[in-house]
């Protein structure tokens, strides 16, 4: 939502839910991925590699049912699903989510209202401040005197941010830990921890 384009909210990312984790071919139900499988088996692949392969890259990944909840079925049907469940529903699911504030839903809920307050959202320029880093990933947004700053780990290990010359104050507008520094400066970026700051 830092980006320019259209933002797309879509097959539970708004929930967070992951790939499901399947382990056999017969788990699958995409015809792509059953051909590859069986074709590249036939050429004597190994069975495991080829299912790390579809852990990654079967359309299925997205096509596993909503979980709204951590009841049968994830809530999604009393009958037979078409496909299995994600193996993490009775944690990730829309009830859970809607009950705890701090979640991935509400983040989205306050992304997509600052993509409405903040012009710069939608009409800034956009530089790669770390284009080589493979672990994190920093930006800066630019419109009308305004200088939007996103840093991002993508990793499970804390990593180090060091800015560059940061002059003037800066507001801070959204971080996803419960406490993130006011103005940016050297830190150290928690797993997978994200902040945006904005200066007029």
């Amino acid at each position: 939502h830092g980006m320019q384009g259209t933002p797309y909210i879509y097959q539970g990312e708004e929930i967070g839910m992951t790939n499901p984790h399947f382990t056999r071919i017969t788990d699958y139900r995409d015809v792509e991925s059953l051909n590859m499988f069986a074709e590249l088996r036939n050429d004597g692949r190994d069975a495991d590699e080829l299912l790390a392969i579809l852990a990654s890259k079967s359309r299925d990944n997205s096509r596993t049912p909503m979980q709204w909840s951590n009841g049968d079925n994830a809530g999604f049907t009393a009958g037979e699903p078409w496909i299995g469940l994600g193996d993490n529903y009775q944690q990730i699911n829309v009830e859970a989510a809607l009950a705890d504030e701090s979640s991935v839903f509400y983040t989205y809920q306050k992304l997509i209202a600052l993509r409405k307050q903040e012009a710069i959202l939608t009409w800034g320029n956009y530089q790669d401040l770390l284009p080589n880093s493979p672990v994190l990933w920093c930006y800066r947004r630019e419109w009308k005197g305004q200088t939007l700053l996103v840093i991002a780990n993508l990793s499970r290990e804390i990593q180090p941010w060091q800015p560059g010359q940061m002059r003037g104050n800066w507001q801070l507008v959204m971080h996803n830990y419960e406490e993130a520094s006011p103005q940016p400066c050297a830190m150290n970026l928690r797993p997978f921890e994200a902040v945006w700051w904005l200066q007029k």
